[in-house]
């Protein structure tokens, strides 16, 4: 019987352990979600919306595709579509579909083998990766956000840095040192300071790497951008919060 009660004993306080356990973990998601909410209010700036009239074309398709080794396409048929100005695309597909490889063409980052791609004059676009690869690794934190704020005076960068939860301690830590939602706040910084208003915002899985008081921040911005929103994502949540009008599925 003495066994048998230490062994009820023992089960008991193991139960008690993971209970307790399960509460603080729990404590601390809401601490996460508490303290992402007082974020995403403190960061609320202008995002530098786009200007243009809704409904200017943007980007128009006609027959392209990418083709490897000169023979193998990437894609079955041959792509047509446009895009128009004030649009927020959730541009789907299965793994291995070429979302990304969609992607950078209607960016200008790479071109087509076949096909065109016309593209506005002067487009501004602007292009976010899941490695936010817009920020410099060999610079600081304070030096990225010198390079998309030139002109604007020291003061009010440093503000803005402070804003999005970078204080003068960490101004001189290099990009390279970052984590995933430190990258992400960051060129969210630089969006906010830099003169170029974007016509396009281009976000490529971009919640990948980030945590969920970080996504949290990200999916505010980009509620508040008023130009056009192309997205690659299979974090639905997130492409529900966005609110996205229109659908290309691959």
């Amino acid at each position: 019987m003495g066994n048998l009660r230490n062994r009820a004993e023992e089960s008991t306080s193991r139960l008690n352990k993971i209970q307790h356990a399960k509460l603080q973990t729990m404590r601390s998601e809401i601490e996460d979600i508490k303290s992402s909410i007082s974020d995403i209010e403190t960061m609320k700036i202008d995002f530098h919306s786009s200007e243009l009239y809704e409904g200017k074309k943007l980007i128009e398709a006609i027959g392209i595709n990418l083709c490897y080794d000169k023979r193998v396409k990437l894609w079955d048929h041959n792509l047509d579509f446009t895009v128009y100005s004030g649009e927020r695309i959730w541009l789907s597909g299965n793994n291995g579909s070429g979302k990304s490889a969609l992607l950078k063409l209607m960016a200008g980052i790479s071109g087509p083998t076949e096909g065109t791609i016309y593209r506005a004059d002067n487009l501004q676009c602007v292009y976010l990766d899941q490695e936010y690869s817009l920020i410099r690794n060999d610079c600081t934190i304070l030096e990225q956000g010198a390079g998309f704020g030139s002109g604007m005076p020291e003061h009010e960068l440093k503000i803005c840095l402070n804003r999005f939860l970078f204080p003068q301690a960490v101004w001189d830590k290099k990009c390279a040192c970052l984590s995933g939602g430190e990258r992400m706040r960051l060129a969210l910084c630089c969006l906010m300071v830099s003169q170029n208003k974007p016509d396009i915002i281009m976000a490529d899985e971009p919640t990948n790497n980030i945590d969920i008081a970080n996504i949290d921040i990200l999916t505010s911005m980009l509620k508040e951008y008023k130009g056009t929103l192309i997205v690659v994502s299979h974090d639905m949540a997130f492409i529900n919060d966005l609110e996205l009008s229109r659908t290309i599925n691959l």
